[in-house]
């Protein structure tokens, strides 16, 4: 196995995304998902900025490069938030959640048209078992009634997320200061997310935001952590084995719910078999 600089970065973070989500659970009880985000997304770049200024980051000159992470930062965490958001709306988490675990397998496919990576079968089989452990980790019945179209809503994150990870891949190189490029990327999701959330809002109470801005601003730090190691690992690893490390962040955040909220959470066979297929293809992945 490889474990390098690239995959120690991707495990954290995931572990970073996954303490934003038991914050951002939170934080839910008291407002909405669209107000939430931006909290998030707000703090995030504060807490990114000021490293920045605190480190003294340099940015490239200006090319091509740019675009590509402002690309990356409307699609993930920008227009992945809205789409996955909205997919809880309509059909549910026990239906998005799976659906939008399959990003790894757009991203990578995407990452042999576009940037020729070349993953061995082996790599592709460990992607393969991470989409699937993250399906059986998140899958679960439900009563709920849904639309057929409203599947759309996930499928839509998922393929921002695949994007997302190969526009970052372009760009991050040109970046000798990963967090750089995280400020540029924030930047842009905050500006699609608060955007939407204007004019989605339009009307709407927001009496909640006064109890749920701590959380959220806890989950902002947590998130720009994230951002920070996201923005690493694809500056040195590879589309096909960073996306799948990242996308465990479930398995974490179930883990952590576990631990802290064993009273509410259900333990299932889903979780034993969603954290051994991850495990192996974690495994797999980082095969050399």
């Amino acid at each position: 196995m490889h474990f390098d600089i690239a995959f120690f970065s991707a495990l954290a973070t995931a572990l970073a995304y996954a303490c934003a989500d038991m914050a951002a659970r939170a934080g839910l009880q008291h407002t909405n998902a669209f107000v939430g985000s931006t909290i998030t997304l707000t703090s995030s770049l504060f807490f990114l900025s000021t490293l920045m200024l605190i480190q003294q980051a340099s940015f490239p000159v200006l090319g091509t490069h740019y675009l590509w992470i402002v690309a990356g930062g409307a699609c993930n965490p920008g227009l992945f938030f809205i789409f996955f958001l909205i997919g809880i709306s309509k059909i549910g988490v026990s239906r998005a959640a799976p659906i939008k675990g399959t990003s790894p397998l757009l991203g990578t496919l995407l990452a042999i048209l576009i940037l020729a990576e070349r993953p061995s079968w082996f790599h592709l089989a460990g992607v393969l078992l991470i989409v699937c452990g993250i399906g059986v980790l998140t899958s679960g019945g439900t009563e709920e009634h849904f639309r057929r179209r409203d599947v759309i809503w996930p499928v839509g994150a998922a393929a921002a997320s695949g994007f997302a990870a190969v526009f970052w891949r372009a760009g991050l190189p040109a970046f000798s200061d990963p967090i750089a490029g995280s400020v540029i990327g924030v930047f842009t999701a905050l500006s699609v997310v608060a955007a939407y959330t204007l004019f989605s809002a339009k009307g709407k109470n927001f009496e909640g935001i006064r109890m749920a801005w701590k959380p959220f601003v806890l989950c902002g730090l947590a998130v720009a952590s994230g951002y920070f190691f996201y923005a690493k690992a694809f500056r040195l690893g590879e589309v096909y084995r960073m996306l799948p490390l990242i996308q465990i962040s479930p398995l974490l955040t179930v883990v952590f719910s576990i631990i802290w909220l064993r009273k509410t959470e259900n333990i299932t066979w889903r979780i034993p078999a969603g954290a051994l297929l991850s495990v192996g293809g974690t495994i797999l992945v980082n095969l050399r």
